[in-house]
């Protein structure tokens, strides 16, 4: 008990024991009006609050981050940035077919129909998808939001998915979080591909 005093007196008087401030992991990244830049490629806003970014090691993601609650399991929802989408059509319609045949595959989450909507991206063409996914065996489902556009003639895209209980209702409170990073996402330079 006196070694517990003790440690919680020192503790109390150590500048070890005092809360330090969160690390932003994109500090060294911020340009003046606070986007990022990213992989001296693209510049963005990255999500507020209690997104973190996400350590990729696949070569699927270009930037990705997370988001986890802990009222209930899954309750995650992310939003990614993907420089080369499942698939390989040029067109957005055919290519989301393609895409979502491969999509969370390893989850074994069955897509509904999505529900697509064509619209523009920095004045460029592009498709939405919505969708919804169930994984009947652990009893969870996901919704999923897919931007399909264009970096020169390919196709990038980016997503965002919910994972919730199969009794529990989706939060539509994140999809604004994805809507404001892909708004303020813009190319600095041109991929490798446009300048070949």
């Amino acid at each position: 008990m006196i070694r517990t005093l003790i440690g919680g007196l020192l503790c109390l008087l150590s500048a070890a024991c005092v809360a330090q401030p969160p690390v932003d992991p994109l500090a060294a990244l911020r340009q003046a009006d606070g986007s990022v830049l990213w992989q001296q490629e693209y510049a963005f806003v990255p999500p507020n609050g209690k997104w973190s970014l996400v350590s990729l090691d696949e070569d699927d993601y270009s930037i990705a981050f997370a988001r986890e609650c802990r009222e209930f399991f899954p309750c995650q929802s992310t939003i990614a940035y993907a420089e080369e989408p499942f698939g390989y059509s040029k067109d957005f319609r055919q290519r989301q077919g393609e895409f979502f045949k491969r999509y969370l595959w390893a989850s074994r989450v069955v897509f509904a129909s999505p529900q697509l909507k064509e619209t523009t991206l920095n004045g460029r063409p592009a498709l939405v998808a919505v969708v919804e996914g169930e994984e009947k065996v652990k009893g969870h489902k996901v919704w999923s939001k897919v931007v399909f556009s264009r970096r020169g003639e390919r196709v990038i895209a980016f997503y965002y998915n919910q994972w919730r209980p199969m009794d529990q209702p989706f939060d539509p409170a994140d999809e604004a979080d994805f809507d404001a990073f892909v708004g303020s996402f813009r190319f600095v330079k041109p991929s490798f591909f446009e300048q070949l």
